[in-house]
């Protein structure tokens, strides 16, 4: 029995290490900021969320492969609450943040791409550890409750998520925006 107990115990403990590793005990920090206008390069996608991340490695593999632009940010920007609408009408736009060495190359990059400015806004932002997948999940649980009740609490108005995935710095930025003329985030739906 001692054996058993034993063998529960440290697979009690590798599991906590493994979800702790992933942000499971990170305190989420939520901070209002200026963030500065960057480049949007994605496709619009509807329905489940959980498929966003196929079309975030598509557009990064073609950006590496056949124009030889390397991304080290990926994002989603999400519309609608998946607790209010269905997942087959969930809307989305993804894709990849155009690091500012390429941005001469805007005017090539729209010939192949959905291409759009996102403007310098005042954003209220929350930050998660980035060390892989599991902690994309760990985040939605622990960031948008704390997130949705900043905004609340502040009379925000509820627009558009967007989660970025900045690899290099391992974190994912949780932005929203809160003094954007809304009808920008429609315009990159066209």
């Amino acid at each position: 029995m001692k054996s058993v107990l034993s063998v529960i115990g440290l697979v009690t403990i590798f599991i906590l290490l493994t979800l702790s590793y992933y942000g499971l005990f990170t305190k989420v920090k939520i901070a209002e900021k200026e963030i500065e206008n960057f480049w949007l390069i994605y496709e619009k996608h509807v329905g489940d969320y959980k498929e966003v991340g196929q079309v975030m490695d598509k557009i990064h593999s073609s950006l590496l492969g056949e124009d030889a632009i390397e991304t080290s940010r990926e994002f989603g920007l999400y519309y609608d609450n998946p607790k209010k609408v269905r997942k087959e009408n969930l809307r989305s736009i993804v894709g990849c943040i155009l690091d500012k060495q390429y941005e001469d190359r805007i005017e090539y990059l729209k010939k192949n791409y959905k291409v759009s400015k996102y403007p310098s806004s005042k954003n209220i932002v929350a930050e998660f550890p980035f060390k892989g997948k599991p902690s994309i999940f760990i985040g939605i649980f622990k960031v948008y409750p704390k997130l949705t009740k900043y905004i609340e609490q502040n009379n925000y108005s509820q627009g558009p998520i967007m989660e970025i995935y900045d690899t290099p710095n391992g974190k994912i930025l949780y932005v929203a925006s809160v003094n954007m003329d809304a009808t920008i985030f429609d315009d990159f739906l066209k």
